[in-house]
């Protein structure tokens, strides 16, 4: 029977793809998750890596073997945040962070929600990442987290989540942007045009790695919003979520940019997430099932 620890040094050594590399992040010597490694190929039965040098290759089996390890690993450190979470304790204050994408008219619904039934509680909402976001959710220094879906099976760590809804990014740039100048009968545009000018991304974006958010070569980081949409009244682009555009369409200063490529917009998934357990207190229970309420009916 396989032991938590083969199954840990297994999946590090999976990931990393070295003993050295998987001893280091688990604070073991490598000799020792070799040990781990061979011990659990005795009882498995077959091998797992073939060792070229310094790298460890995983055999065909252990490529099917992988997702399962992942699987009962996340299960084991669920179990545990959720032993965890059941000792409750008084709450006066909650944290939530989120994006910056996050629509501040769900925010400010959502807090009126949990004041109409909390009024003595203290809410605070913070500006993250979502590197940062997920740290300070393990942590402890968050309670929840609103931040956009990055399209992968399991989370950066020992959290869980609820779907919210989707944002419709577009892309927007000032009315007499290059890209719209070159075109005057027909204001379509092409990715190899976007590619041409400089392009505005915020932090959140670029730090999630979103490959569909980066398209130029000149690419300029902004962590504010209103920032950004400033600096797009004078030169680039962005894509940037429909709802948050709204008043500077109105006002003339920006525009939308159709690209042949992309009909209509590009749909981002909005989640709520939390430590797992955390929803077992009724205070966190009430204000997740508010958080989902409310964007189910603010978001597509």
């Amino acid at each position: 029977m396989h032991t938590l620890e083969q199954l840990n040094a297994f999946i590090m050594v999976y990931e990393q793809g070295s003993y050295s590399a998987a001893a280091k992040l688990l604070g073991k010597s490598r000799t020792t998750v070799r040990e781990l490694i061979i011990t659990y190929e005795d009882t498995v039965g077959y091998s797992l890596f073939l060792i070229d040098g310094r790298k460890a290759i995983p055999s065909d089996k252990a490529h099917q073997l992988y997702f399962h390890a992942k699987v009962v690993e996340k299960q084991n450190r669920d179990l545990h945040c959720y032993s965890q979470a059941l000792f409750e304790q008084q709450v006066h204050t909650i944290n939530i962070v989120h994006d910056v994408i996050v629509p501040l008219m769900l925010m400010s619904n959502i807090e009126r929600k949990i004041k109409a039934t909390y009024s003595h509680l203290a809410i605070n909402w913070l500006h993250r990442t979502r590197q940062e976001a997920l740290i300070i959710l393990q942590n402890g220094q968050a309670d929840l987290a609103i931040m956009p879906d990055r399209g992968m099976l399991f989370p950066e760590t020992e959290i869980t989540w609820v779907t919210l809804g989707s944002l419709h990014l577009k892309c927007y740039a000032r009315k007499n942007s290059p890209l719209l100048i070159s075109k005057p009968h027909d204001t379509e545009v092409t990715i190899h045009h976007l590619q041409n000018e400089t392009q505005y991304i915020t932090e959140n974006f670029f730090s999630m790695n979103m490959g569909f958010a980066k398209v130029s070569p000149k690419i300029q980081i902004i962590s504010n919003n209103d920032l950004l949409c400033e600096l797009l009244k004078y030169n680039g682009w962005a894509a940037m979520p429909e709802a948050y555009m709204k008043n500077h369409l109105k006002s003339g200063d920006l525009v939308e940019v159709n690209i042949k490529e992309i009909s209509n917009s590009r749909l981002i998934s909005l989640n709520v997430y939390f430590k797992v357990g955390k929803d077992t207190q009724e205070l966190f229970k009430n204000t997740i099932n508010w958080v989902v309420e409310i964007s189910s009916s603010s978001l597509q």
